[in-house]
């Protein structure tokens, strides 16, 4: 059960970065991720398309009006450059109502731990307002970095499933309640 809305991550803040929500204008700066093929390797994209990069950020912006859940923007707080996106999504998989984690972030800043660093701020976020008793992250078997996300955000690889026609590993992790 995912209590609902998802309240908002904008203003969410890291050691090094701070989340924001969305804006159309965003696609100017995630056209880096959209042109860069390894980046949307495992995304049902098309390198270079404007279009699909505009459908990634309208649907972020459609999920906040639905139920509050969807990706942010992610900036590093020192230079306010964006860098990502991450956030907490509402998923059914197999039929049932899970909260997943995302993130992507432009590969000018893989290998930092920016993504692990968003991550576990999600996961954090959840727990502290109760909102599932567990997160997951559904990610492609042969997308390795992004398994090692979850791996360092505690989670633990479970089934495979298809979600929206593709075969995914379950990442899952159980929120310790609030203190």
């Amino acid at each position: 059960m995912i209590t609902l809305p998802i309240p908002s991550l904008d203003g969410l803040l890291t050691e090094r970065l701070r989340f924001r929500k969305l804006v159309a204008a965003d696609v100017e700066w995630w056209m880096d991720y959209i042109n860069h093929a390894e980046a949307i390797r495992f995304m049902p994209f098309t390198v270079g398309s404007r279009a699909d990069c505009e459908e990634m950020i309208q649907r972020a912006l459609d999920r906040y009006t639905e139920d509050g859940s969807g990706l942010n923007a992610v900036l590093l707080r020192a230079s306010g450059t964006p860098i990502g996106m991450c956030g907490l999504l509402t998923q059914t998989v197999d039929g049932e109502a899970e909260l997943e984690i995302g993130y992507h972030f432009l590969p000018a800043h893989w290998g930092h731990g920016y993504a692990t660093e968003a991550a576990i701020a999600c996961k954090r976020f959840a727990a502290e307002r109760a909102l599932v008793r567990s997160v997951i992250s559904l990610i492609d078997e042969d997308n390795i970095r992004s398994q090692a996300v979850a791996k360092r955000n505690g989670m633990l690889p479970g089934k495979i499933t298809v979600h929206r026609g593709v075969p995914a590993i379950v990442f899952r992790t159980t929120l310790a309640p609030a203190s």
